[in-house]
């Protein structure tokens, strides 16, 4: 991961439209990340910035590479970060992992995806567990978790059947939910997931917006074109639901990338 000045301010700038409510103190959650490449920074360590003196900020993935990179990172910097190497699931259950060409494309093999050159023919066998079970098993207070961003590639909606414990226990939350992919990826049933998943959130008394890559100035227009110089007017893009309960009122200026 990068480390010099200007990624650093890029870092805390972004955090702070992500994750605008994740204090000193919090606890925040980051469901999928993707270490595959040295000029990669994620969203763990923008956790990380915004949660001061006392924080603690939980890692959740399956694959191995990501850990190790990330654990040499929390190991040089001595970051209060606990690492889990395992998917996330409705239930706990072991399944294939199809590899993509970075981390951030790989698929479990029971979520419907289409065609695509960005899955490579390596499939891995990974644990998937529960969000229930992994909170439980790590000890922690279930009242200072504030943020958990969910980016995992496909199984958002099955995550979520497995959160029961953690809706019931966390009153004061904020969720992203990345959502919306094109083609089967964003489909539940052929109805667009976003719309399952907000309904959802809906009955468990979460408040929330829906904002696509392309609507949003900091993310398809800063972080997209002006940096990483990919055009994105017409083409096939995803979005992120952003909800809110108790405490944890959505902020204006909120966004994402």
């Amino acid at each position: 991961m990068n480390d010099n000045i200007l990624v650093r301010i890029y870092n805390r700038l972004d955090g702070f439209l992500k994750f605008p409510n994740l204090r000193k103190g919090g606890i925040g959650i980051q469901v999928g990340f993707d270490l595959s490449s040295n000029n990669l920074t994620t969203d763990v360590i923008k956790m990380y910035t915004r949660t001061g003196h006392n924080r603690l900020i939980i890692a959740i993935d399956p694959d191995l590479l990501n850990h190790e990179k990330l654990n040499q990172w929390i190991r040089a910097k001595n970051l209060s970060i606990r690492t889990v190497q395992k998917g996330t699931n409705s239930h706990q259950t072991t399944e294939k992992l199809i590899q993509g060409t970075r981390s951030s494309y790989n698929k479990q093999e029971i979520i419907p995806g289409d065609p695509s050159p960005s899955y490579t023919n390596t499939y891995l066998e990974v644990t998937l567990g529960t969000m229930d079970n992994i909170v439980t098993e790590l000890n922690i207070d279930y009242s200072r978790i504030k943020h958990i961003n969910r980016s995992y590639n496909g199984p958002e909606y099955n995550t979520r059947l497995g959160m029961e414990e953690l809706f019931k226990k966390c009153p004061d939350l904020n969720l992203t939910v990345i959502s919306g992919r094109p083609f089967q990826l964003g489909q539940i049933n052929h109805q667009r997931d976003y719309e399952v998943i907000i309904d959802h959130l809906s009955r468990k008394g979460f408040s929330f917006k829906y904002m696509n890559i392309q609507d949003s100035i900091w993310w398809g227009i800063f972080n997209k074109l002006l940096i990483k110089r990919t055009w994105i007017v017409n083409k096939p893009t995803f979005g992120v639901i952003m909800g809110s309960r108790g405490d944890r009122k959505l902020k204006f200026y909120q966004s994402y990338s």
